[in-house]
């Protein structure tokens, strides 16, 4: 079976395989993994960004590669996973830290689509919580 002819999961293993594909997007974006970026995102993504700014793919793919930040932690918590049908999404909260010295909770929705036999991410968008939210 070629990858474009493998069937869109049933709806609880897709919740399974976005939890996981979340975990993995947090893990890069801590990381300023660009190469997961470059391969979990579909060409035509969109991000916005918690500071209002539209990034396509590649756009993303070079403010994570230019990125100065350093996370000293970044983690997740009241993730929720939807799916319906070909499409998923994660919302959640990413309290993170930066290493030198800022830190916050970031609230974020991704939009995942079931494209050429796996998902991939469509959409992203990421809001900044104000203090003590």
């Amino acid at each position: 079976m070629s990858v474009v002819d493998q069937a869109q999961p049933e709806p609880a293993v897709a919740i399974e395989e976005i939890r996981r594909l979340n975990d993995a997007y947090i893990k890069a974006a801590r990381d300023a993994d660009v190469e997961w970026f470059r391969e979990h995102m579909a060409e035509d993504a969109l991000v916005i960004l918690g500071d209002g700014r539209r990034l396509g793919k590649q756009g993303f793919l070079e403010a994570t590669g230019n990125t100065s930040r350093a996370f000293r932690s970044l983690t997740v918590r009241n993730v929720t996973v939807r799916a319906f049908g070909a499409l998923a999404q994660v919302d959640a909260d990413a309290p993170w830290e930066l290493v030198e010295g800022g830190a916050g909770v970031s609230r974020y929705i991704d939009t995942y689509a079931w494209l050429e036999g796996r998902w991939r991410v469509v959409s992203a968008q990421i809001t900044f919580l104000p203090a003590g939210a």
